[in-house]
């Protein structure tokens, strides 16, 4: 799962657009909402990340976030989702600098992981 996650945060993130989100493989139409959610704000020339999670049924997620600004952080983490029951896994703060970039590289059961980026890095 580990080299999952490090294979999408290598490969992918390069052709992304700007704010973007990408599947490591196509998802049906019909499947639910990602359980996963992912929120980057400016305040000041500080970038807050919040990382929540929201399922409509019970279900194990992983996920590994990176953060760069004026430097670099990480978490990694996995957990199991309470049934509607929203999830704050993790929230972070840096200095943004003027490259910034947010990856994360999520896995749900039963759904292919999936990448959502947003920052400068997507625009490259």
């Amino acid at each position: 799962m580990i080299a999952a996650i490090a294979a999408l945060l290598a490969g992918a993130a390069a052709t992304a657009p700007a704010n973007s989100e990408i599947p490591a493989m196509p998802e049906a139409a019909s499947e639910s909402p990602r359980a996963l959610n992912l929120d980057v704000e400016m305040k000041g020339g500080m970038l807050e990340v919040r990382l929540t999670g929201l399922s409509p049924h019970a279900q194990a997620v992983s996920y590994s976030l990176e953060i760069t600004g004026t430097s670099t952080s990480r978490h990694r983490g996995s957990t199991r989702l309470a049934a509607g029951t929203q999830a704050v896994l993790s929230t972070m703060r840096t200095s943004a600098g003027d490259d910034w970039c947010v990856k994360l590289v999520a896995e749900e059961e039963g759904r292919a992981p999936y990448e959502v980026i947003h920052g400068t890095c997507a625009a490259a």
